[in-house]
């Protein structure tokens, strides 16, 4: 009888501390999607905000989209994703994927719409952005999984219709540029064969980039990103001077204090 009692006295708090973490999960999740809105927001009604001046405002917010993109993607069963965020008694509509999938659409189609209405000339490029972020096969795969994401709950009529078309359109830009970049209709989108070039911060990349004077490298997306906050290396703390990319068989060189 007292190890009956341990037993149930121990499944008792194991559920209780699944339900915790269920609830964390889900209000975490409720509070992503409200950020994500009000961006969508800021997009459509201060879109100069991420198109004018410096583009640090609108890499940031490309590499959230992208960021939310690939983790949704990398789950392995969305059914598993919506059962995790659901809270007992709570209706299906209101967490799953779509309430955060929707505000990316969102944001990409105003930012898109905003550049081709401006009589602006001096905007930041959205699709150059995207394509600087150096990851083209995540980013092509989280267009075809919005394009082909059941929108039925929530887009109705030809306006809908019509978003989708956009959003497809720009999928095709996005693939154009980037194999006119490459030189490769391939290259972009295959996966490196040799993981000791791959850039050992992201893992993602090659390491086209040294800095000088310590001849550390990595990709040129992380330390770009790098030396917005520090002008130290990564790996030995030294002060970085400049940044050397190998691209193409073309070499660039920057300093980091340049503009």
């Amino acid at each position: 009888m007292t190890e009956s009692s341990m037993s149930i006295r121990e499944m008792q708090e194991k559920r209780q501390v699944a339900d915790l973490q269920q609830r964390k999960c889900s209000v975490i999740f409720d509070i992503s999607c409200s950020l994500a809105r009000i961006l969508e927001f800021f997009t459509r009604e201060i879109p100069h905000a991420f198109l004018m001046g410096p583009d640090m405002n609108l890499r940031r917010l490309a590499e959230l989209v992208v960021f939310i993109l690939n983790h949704i993607i990398l789950a392995a069963d969305a059914e598993f994703f919506d059962m995790t965020l659901r809270r007992p008694g709570q209706h299906q509509e209101k967490t799953n994927c779509t309430m955060i999938l929707a505000p990316l659409v969102g944001i990409i189609l105003n930012l898109m719409e905003s550049s081709s209405t401006s009589g602006h000339r001096e905007l930041n490029d959205v699709i150059t952005v995207f394509t600087s972020m150096d990851c083209p096969a995540t980013i092509h795969f989280g267009l075809q999984y919005l394009l082909s994401y059941n929108w039925s709950n929530v887009l109705r009529g030809d306006a809908s219709l019509a978003k989708l078309a956009q959003l497809e359109e720009f999928s095709h830009y996005f693939m154009h540029i980037t194999m006119s970049a490459d030189g490769n209709e391939e290259q972009g989108f295959s996966t490196a064969s040799n993981e000791e070039d791959n850039c050992c911060i992201c893992y993602n990349s090659d390491s086209d980039t040294t800095f000088e004077p310590c001849h550390h490298r990595s990709c040129y997306g992380c330390i770009t990103r790098h030396l917005l906050n520090s002008q130290r290396c990564f790996f030995c703390n030294a002060v970085v001077t400049s940044v050397t990319r190998i691209a193409d068989s073309r070499i660039e060189s920057r300093s980091p204090l340049a503009p």
